[in-house]
């Protein structure tokens, strides 16, 4: 009996495996899977990675920011201070300049401390506070001279000055391989501006 072309090709398609079925579509399957579950693991890592990298971002922010507002708050004490001063001295010889070389060097003092950042820059630094020293002595006998009652808001200045420059001098000791260039420049320092007091 003679078999018919579609009969026949019925057959040939039905010999040929089904891909779905095959260990080698089952395997490729499975290596799809893992793949796809290490990319997912791969993407979660980065999202908490970068989660945790926002997180301290945002802490440093917060950090720098209320180290703003203290420096804030202290300039702001001492813009004060000089005001205050400005009306005591108004009618002391030789006193408007003498509170304008104050103002100026504890701003040039300020500064200079904030450029410490290592050796190298606190040997920069050390001539400078030596300086200031030197100028800040300079004062002592137009200070003796001030009347009691602007001797005492002068005084309350450099008062005031050492203490907020205290935490910034701490900080700029602590890092590395400053302390030993510039703590005996800057203990001469605050030494001097204790010097200021009222009788």
């Amino acid at each position: 009996m003679k078999r018919s072309w579609t009969w026949m090709a019925s057959i040939a398609i039905a010999s040929v495996p089904m891909l779905g079925c095959t260990p080698e579509a089952t395997k490729k399957a499975e290596e799809m899977n893992k793949e796809a579950a290490s990319a997912a693991k791969d993407a979660a890592e980065s999202a908490k990675d970068a989660a945790q990298s926002a997180a301290s971002a945002a802490q440093d922010a917060a950090s720098a920011a209320k180290e703003m507002a203290k420096d804030a708050a202290a300039a702001a004490g001492l813009d004060d201070l000089y005001k205050k001063a400005t009306d005591s001295l108004a009618s002391v010889e030789g006193g408007e300049a003498m509170l304008k070389g104050i103002q100026a060097s504890i701003g040039q003092l300020s500064s200079t401390l904030a450029n410490v950042k290592d050796s190298d820059t606190a040997k920069a630094a050390a001539p400078v506070v030596t300086q200031l020293t030197e100028t800040f002595g300079s004062m002592g006998e137009s200070f003796a001279k001030l009347p009691d009652a602007a001797k005492g808001v002068v005084a309350n200045i450099f008062q005031t000055a050492s203490k907020d420059l205290k935490p910034m001098i701490d900080k700029v000791l602590a890092l590395p391989g400053v302390e030993e260039v510039l703590k005996p420049a800057l203990e001469a320092l605050l030494a001097k501006l204790n010097e200021f007091k009222a009788s």
